[in-house]
């Protein structure tokens, strides 16, 4: 939850930024059986967030699948456990359509830790 926290956050700084935030949620641990509560979504308030519930990882196999082609793809050092991307950030750059992964500018997680580097990612990026 800490990760949600840090994405509202990030929202909150940056709310003169033209931004669009996909959170995916998705069952990970043993107790993740069931979406999202009220509570859980809350968290990110912010209106430029979209929250989906991806029970079947249908996001993450797409990443696993589509990373593998990309050439010159950051890869995240973190988050991936039995075959599932978790608790990660990407960043990509205005105006992206989702055919075949576009290059990421930013990957990497856990999102609670990796804020900082978000951060100078989306101050060196284009507009």
């Amino acid at each position: 939850m800490r990760g949600s926290s840090a994405i509202e956050q990030l929202l909150e700084q940056h709310s003169d930024q033209n931004l669009r935030v996909l959170v995916i949620w998705e069952p990970v641990l043993v107790t993740d059986w069931s979406p999202p509560s009220r509570s859980t979504l809350a968290r990110i308030s912010d209106r430029r967030a979209r929250q989906f519930w991806d029970p079947k990882h249908l996001v993450s196999s797409d990443l696993i699948r589509n990373a593998k082609h990309s050439l010159g793809q950051p890869e995240p050092v973190c988050c991936f456990d039995h075959g599932i991307h978790w608790d990660e950030v990407i960043l990509f750059a205005p105006h992206t359509e989702w055919k075949s992964m576009p290059p990421a500018i930013f990957w990497n997680g856990p999102v609670a830790r990796v804020i900082p580097g978000l951060e100078k990612a989306l101050h060196d990026s284009p507009p």
